[in-house]
């Protein structure tokens, strides 16, 4: 049983060391990767990609693996 609670207790400190990491990224205006994974990035961006107008598209495009031009472009210049 104490196994299981400090198991617990070091899985809710990593966790909440990847929420300050994220909160710190987002503070400094990128886009984390631990707030929005690479999978959920794609169906959002997929989505957007079939309200858009006719012969309108995504600077990146809606392909998988330029995902990480997305992460890229978030962070202010």
């Amino acid at each position: 049983m104490i196994r299981e609670l400090e198991y617990a207790l070091l899985q809710l400190t990593h966790q909440v060391h990847e929420l300050l990491m994220a909160v710190q990224y987002t503070l400094s205006g990128k886009l984390p990767i631990t707030i929005i994974g690479p999978n959920f990035l794609y169906s959002i961006l997929r989505n957007i990609s079939l309200c858009l107008p006719e012969n309108y598209e995504l600077i990146a495009g809606t392909k998988f693996d330029n995902i990480h031009l997305y992460y890229e472009l978030s962070v202010p210049r």
